[in-house]
């Protein structure tokens, strides 16, 4: 007579499989999968955030009234870095170019 029953008993040496480890298992490899995939997208993302730069607004020239009135004559205009001097009249106005406003203004001679 031949016994075809199979022996499930663990070889020497082996610990027991347990329940459920086998999904466990299967539940790491998609999760390093998906490790990996994320961080080539995050690379990819880089280097193209890296090559592809917007482009930068153009720069609006600023209208800038300086309180001289019409029809006075200009005698001179000096520009020291954001400072911007104009001597009209018998007055002196200081401008500050970046910020578009009057520093100050000083009056030579009374009119």
């Amino acid at each position: 007579m031949s016994d075809q029953t199979q022996d499930t008993t663990p070889p020497p040496g082996a610990e027991p499989q347990q329940p459920g480890l086998r999904f466990l298992e299967t539940t790491v490899y998609i999760m390093g999968g998906l490790l990996i995939i994320m961080l080539v997208v995050l690379i990819g993302g880089i280097i193209w955030k890296a090559n592809h730069k917007p482009e930068a607004p153009p720069d609006v020239p600023k209208i800038f009234g300086a309180g001289i009135a019409p029809g006075t004559q200009i005698d001179e205009v000096t520009l020291n870095g954001d400072r911007l001097a104009i001597r009209a009249g018998g007055e002196v106005v200081v401008v500050d170019v970046k910020k578009g406003s009057i520093i100050s203004r000083v009056r030579l001679f009374e009119q």
